[in-house]
């Protein structure tokens, strides 16, 4: 029921302080996701050959203390196949001393190649994948309102550096450029404590994507609404973060 692993932070993971960089947070959730997926014969090359592909949703992550470098953490995964559609995954980043410092919950749809419609996880999964016997994870996840007006707006182009196995902008990468849109007074003195992120569309290579991004909230601590449109303007993805400057 939960798959677990051991890491050490690396210091390419690292940036300021030798703390892990926030990116690397959802790297790692999907790093330990996509092994626990393998063991069980669901990971991404198993599904390319039935024409299927993992489609992430939404996220939502809870940072209580960044690790430092050299670091020795367990992450932990668990998952629950939520009314036959949505793959739900809780996730725990754990320090040596047994304390959760980070912990997460994602929401996933499994999604035809061809044309990009959802499935039912009963009809391409196997059969004890998709039973009752899980235990449950919540799918309710924070509500990130529309942007009404931007206070800053930075514009990135899809590398190939993002891409990930499906050809598709990663979805770490979204959040990245989120996060670079903040000020540089508030970025270099607060770090992201919670990460809210509904994704809404992709992106591929070599596309323009602009983050237009506003304050909402200054005390006691930061927090942004970021909204990520593609060339022709459409919404793709939505962000919500807040910053702190103790963790």
């Amino acid at each position: 029921m939960v798959y677990e692993q051991q890491i050490r932070v690396r210091y390419a993971e690292t940036g300021i302080g030798a703390k892990l960089k926030p990116v690397e947070i959802l790297n790692y959730f999907q790093d330990v996701a996509s092994e626990h997926c393998r063991e069980l014969g669901i990971s991404a090359i198993d599904l390319l050959q039935k024409n299927l592909a993992w489609v992430v949703f939404r996220y939502d992550i809870d940072i209580k203390r960044y690790p430092s470098w050299n670091q020795v953490l367990t992450l932990r995964t668990r998952r629950y196949p939520d009314n036959n559609l949505y793959e739900l995954r809780h996730y725990e980043i754990i320090d040596e001393a047994g304390r959760v410092l980070i912990c997460g919950k994602s929401c996933w749809i499994l999604t035809r190649l061809d044309t990009g419609k959802p499935v039912r996880l009963n009809k391409h999964l196997p059969y004890p994948l998709c039973s009752n016997s899980y235990t449950p994870i919540d799918n309710s996840f924070p509500e990130i309102l529309p942007l009404e007006t931007a206070e800053y707006q930075r514009s990135f182009t899809a590398r190939m550096h993002d891409l990930d196995f499906n050809r598709h902008v990663n979805n770490a990468s979204f959040i990245l450029w989120a996060m670079e849109s903040v000020p540089i007074d508030i970025a270099g003195e607060y770090r992201p404590a919670h990460i809210t992120v509904h994704f809404i569309g992709e992106a591929l290579f070599g596309e323009t994507i602009t983050v237009r991004s506003s304050q909402f909230a200054t005390n006691p601590h930061p927090r942004f609404i970021h909204v990520l449109t593609n060339p022709s303007g459409k919404e793709i993805t939505r962000v919500m973060t807040h910053w702190r400057d103790d963790v």
